[in-house]
């Protein structure tokens, strides 16, 4: 079990799969509607393979979470994939399918631990982490729900 954590996360969407790949795929937008949990996000300004994003995100517990990704894979608007590195190390997959014009959107998460905090904690706190990042995802769903309502209109400044 080590600091590996395997997280798989579904939930529905009251929107069009089009407008719902659109918002997660543009990791740019998270600080918009993942709130409070993402501080910020910067882009290579690339929307597909290739694209390279620097986050800085935080759960309910009180530490600041910095990754590099990478998309690997994007195929619109079914499914992206992309690689990760910092605190955090390892691999992500989005899937969208819709049904009934609501979207299912499906994340599985494959990470190891690599920030020094959570690497010596994870043996004794791994419950928590797992509630920390089930806090985090209970947030992205919430927001995303009403964001997906109105994409262009609630934008609000970036927290940094």
């Amino acid at each position: 079990m080590g600091r590996e954590y395997v997280f798989r996360d579904e939930w529905d969407i009251d929107a069009e799969i089009g407008v719902v790949f659109d918002l997660v795929s543009d990791v740019s937008s998270y600080p918009h509607w993942w709130r409070p949990v993402y501080k910020s996000v910067e882009t290579n300004g690339v929307r597909g393979v290739g694209c390279v994003a620097q986050h800085c995100f935080r759960g309910a517990l009180p530490y600041d979470i910095h990754l590099r990704t990478e998309l690997t894979v994007y195929d619109p608007p079914h499914r992206f994939e992309f690689k990760a590195e910092g605190d955090l190390r390892g691999h992500g997959i989005w899937t969208f399918t819709e049904h009934d014009s609501r979207t299912r959107v499906c994340w599985d998460w494959h990470v190891c631990a690599d920030k020094p905090l959570l690497r010596v904690l994870t043996p004794l706190l791994r419950p928590l982490f797992r509630w920390n990042h089930s806090w985090a995802v209970s947030r992205a769903q919430a927001g995303l729900q009403k964001y997906s309502r109105h994409p262009g209109t609630q934008r609000v400044p970036s927290m940094t």
